[in-house]
């Protein structure tokens, strides 16, 4: 049908003449009626004929399609990855992520949804979405779960005189005006905690629900806010050098956040991909502090 001629047609095949012609008659007695018309040592092909090939053509159109789909898949560049995260992580440093993913693997959908801890966990054990990003205090069979814990630092405005300090602690933060989150988080227990094992006041003048809005309160030198490394990476990123630095806090309080998974469900190769990114990204934190001590 392509070529025009058995003598090309066994030319692309690569067999005899006689071998293609043996071929049509097999599939001429199989499909029950002429496929061609023989004139002159030359083949016609008959009106069923180009039916028959209208619908072959697309079945083979098809299978190249799946074919190249196994290729998009084999090489992560195909499917859809939901993903959901907790609040402070997601105006920056989740939305940084997710474009460079994109960028290395641009046919892949991605949809990033923002809710509480609790709210991604609960979406997590329905499996409604593949990835998570939250605080949680205990594991549960519910999902799976990958912990990190990531050490605070101090965000301190450059017009204030603790700024030249090389380590903050308790005693140096006696009743100064601090920045903290609600007392219902981890951190405001831990930091309650320490200044009292240390003897300390702790000064609470301002408190907010995330880290990022803290950091345009620490840049108007209204106080100073421990804060997890995630939020200082965020800030960073969109933020220039100059109002804010950040210092090392002793002793240590942590944060803990997890990548959350359904329980019993295979991950994708693009919900794998994408969890090594994300923990590459988070460990680079835990293990290099002082990157952001000279920012």
């Amino acid at each position: 049908m392509l070529s025009g001629s058995v003598s090309l047609a066994s030319k692309q095949l690569y067999k005899s003449q006689p071998a293609v012609s043996m071929l049509i008659n097999q599939l001429e007695e199989n499909v029950g009626f002429l496929l061609f018309e023989r004139r002159k040592k030359r083949l016609y092909p008959t009106p069923e004929a180009h039916y028959l090939y209208n619908e072959v053509e697309s079945i083979f159109s098809r299978i190249q399609d799946v074919s190249h789909t196994v290729k998009d898949i084999k090489n992560k560049q195909f499917g859809f990855l939901r993903i959901g995260c907790m609040p402070g992580p997601s105006n920056f440093f989740m939305p940084d992520l997710v474009s460079d993913f994109l960028e290395q693997h641009p046919k892949i959908q991605i949809s990033m949804q923002t809710r509480t801890s609790d709210g991604v966990k609960e979406w997590i054990a329905s499996s409604q979405y593949d990835i998570g990003l939250a605080e949680i205090s205990s594991q549960e069979n519910s999902f799976d779960c990958e912990p990190f814990e990531l050490t605070c630092m101090c965000a301190i405005s450059t017009d204030h005189p603790l700024a030249n300090e090389a380590v903050i602690t308790p005693q140096l933060l006696d009743n100064q005006p601090m920045i903290t989150l609600h007392p219902d988080h981890m951190t405001f227990h831990d930091l309650q905690n320490v200044f009292a094992k240390h003897k300390s006041r702790l000064n609470v003048r301002l408190q907010t629900r995330f880290f990022i809005p803290a950091l345009r309160f620490v840049e108007r030198n209204l106080g100073i806010c421990v804060m997890d490394p995630i939020s200082i990476a965020s800030y960073c990123s969109y933020s220039q050098p100059g109002k804010i630095v950040f210092r090392p806090f002793v002793p240590d309080i942590n944060l803990k956040v997890n990548l959350l998974y359904p329980a019993d469900t295979p991950k994708s190769r693009i919900t794998q991909a994408f969890s090594e990114q994300i923990r590459s990204k988070i460990q680079s934190l835990i293990d290099h502090p002082d990157q952001f001590i000279n920012w």
